[in-house]
């Protein structure tokens, strides 16, 4: 398999980038340090500096200053410096974090009619189909699955799945960075007769000097507290604390689990992980879902390094939305993920900011107001029933804010390892911008673009994007700085190819008739 069209690709194909790059647009989103926010942006005029694959530096200034700026430093001694100008119209942001995603699993698209009528659809479809995959399948999946996060606009993940080297060098291949977490586990599901395998492939991950040197880093994995055994999760904690590595895993996402941690240890599945250490051992905590946590749970996580994962549209599919502004009245930090297309049939992040920011009136039409109305149809209920919407809207004053939405895409993923910093265009931080086009319909009439980034449909006003520094698919300007090669270009073609052929092999070891 050659190259993707991303960064790797273009590595192989010999195409390199100039040492200093500058990109200057009419509207830039830089972090706001005095905003009310700890996560505020403001847009301005403004040119960004990137020096390999770092942010070197941010100056706001006009296009011509930054024309002479580039000129000056194209002709010093350290030359090879470019401007690309995209104009008084185009708005640069960061690109977008997807923090919780099992990148192979898109090709679950294709088989869950299949399954429709067969029951239990994590032990029936899910386990049954993974038991089945082959290394190299994760691979091909894993490639497919990353082209189609770059066109959305994301450049960093945060992926938890089987055969976790091999999902690794998919990414790789098709030049999208990451933490990788190879799933752990020992009670329950496909990587039983794993374990050992993918623990080896977590420090496999963290000493491979090309894997690091495309941004792509480790983390632990166990899956679940129903799926990991407390002695494992021990391990974790021990291995945790050992490398300095941050914990991935789902937490708290069902009934079963909840019941299983009560008969197990008379707890919770935060119980769970803090009899085993996990809560004081791990340097960074990323606890996914959290449907089934109560208060004591939420004072618990307090103290701990946590970081706790949303995934509304997968929720609503596999079970219900998290209480999220019980997460945040509690003071804990929360980022938005897609999970995967198995569960949420698509990979766009920046969709699920339009389900969050309705959440809060979002169950008002379900509550005991809204009961009585329907039963009495009085005005009186009528009354109660609007009072209970503006109650719960004054609630969580600012939870629609741009800014503080964008934040949970872009900023607070974006902080979550030391070693890829993303999320921010600001020194420092890794250069993955997404550049759009704001005279785009999706944007018109562009006096608040922070506003259409987070709540409008954005992505077919996307023109380019930049990973650590590299215009994703070259940087030609007539097929949309490069992002068309996303879906035509030969070395997509080719791993469309491969990842067809893989699948139709595994719907053979399914005795499921091919694609076509």
């Amino acid at each position: 398999m050659a190259g993707g069209a991303g960064i790797e690709g273009q590595r192989q194909a010999g195409v390199t980038t100039p040492a200093r790059v500058w990109l200057h647009a009419g509207k830039v989103v830089l972090p706001d340090p005095h905003g009310d926010d700890r996560y505020g942006h403001r847009v301005v005029e403004a040119t960004v500096e990137c020096v390999g694959r770092d942010i070197a530096a941010v100056v706001e200034e006009d296009a011509a200053s930054a024309l002479r700026r580039a000129t000056a430093s194209a002709s010093s001694p350290a030359g090879a410096a470019s401007l690309r100008d995209f104009g008084a119209d185009a708005l640069l942001s960061p690109a977008f974090v997807d923090a919780h995603v099992h990148v192979p699993m898109l090709y679950f698209r294709g088989l869950g009619s299949a399954f429709a009528n067969r029951g239990n659809l994590v032990e029936d479809l899910f386990y049954a189909v993974e038991s089945r995959l082959q290394p190299g399948d994760v691979r091909a999946f894993a490639r497919m699955g990353a082209y189609e996060l770059l066109r959305a606009g994301t450049a960093t993940v945060w992926d938890h799945y089987y055969s976790g080297v091999e999902v690794a060098h998919g990414l790789r291949d098709a030049g999208i960075t990451g933490v990788v977490a190879p799933t752990l586990q020992d009670v329950a599901g496909p990587g039983v007769t794993q374990l050992e395998a993918q623990w080896d492939a977590t420090f496999a991950i963290d000493a491979d000097a090309t894997l690091c040197d495309a941004d792509l880093f480790a983390a632990l994995g166990p899956h679940a507290t129903d799926t990991v055994s407390p002695a494992l999760w021990t391990r974790v904690a021990e291995a945790a604390r050992a490398q300095g590595w941050p914990v991935h895993a789902h937490l708290a996402q069902s009934v079963e689990e909840w019941l299983r941690a009560r008969e197990l240890a008379n707890t919770s599945p935060v119980g769970i992980l803090d009899q085993a250490g996990v809560l004081d051992a791990a340097p960074r905590l990323l606890l996914v879902h959290g449907i089934f946590l109560d208060d004591a749970d939420l004072r618990r996580l307090r103290r701990a390094p946590v970081t706790l994962g949303f995934c509304p549209f997968s929720q609503l599919q596999f079970g219900f939305p998290a209480d999220v502004m019980r997460w945040a009245g509690a003071g804990l930090p929360f980022y938005v993920a897609t999970d995967c297309a198995a569960c949420n049939d698509g990979t766009d992040v920046q969709k699920e900011l339009r389900l969050l920011a309705g959440l809060r009136t979002a169950f008002v039409g379900s509550g005991a107001e809204a009961a009585a109305f329907a039963e009495t149809g009085r005005r009186n209920a009528a009354l109660a029933l609007d009072a209970r919407r503006k109650a719960c809207f004054d609630a969580v004053p600012g939870w629609d804010a741009p800014s503080s939405l964008l934040s949970r895409v872009w900023d607070i993923p974006g902080d979550l390892d030391p070693r890829l910093p993303v999320g921010q265009i600001a020194g420092g931080r890794r250069a993955h911008v997404a550049v759009w086009d704001a005279s785009a319909p999706q944007f018109w009439p562009a006096i608040a673009p922070l506003r259409g980034l987070a709540l409008g449909s954005p992505l077919p006003a996307l023109r380019g994007l930049y990973v650590s520094g590299r215009p994703v698919g070259g940087d030609a300007e007539a097929d949309g700085f490069g992002l068309r090669s996303l879906v035509d270009g030969p070395e997509v073609r080719e791993a469309r190819q491969e990842a067809k052929a893989r699948f139709d092999a595994l719907l053979e070891r399914l005795r499921l008739p091919a694609m076509s």
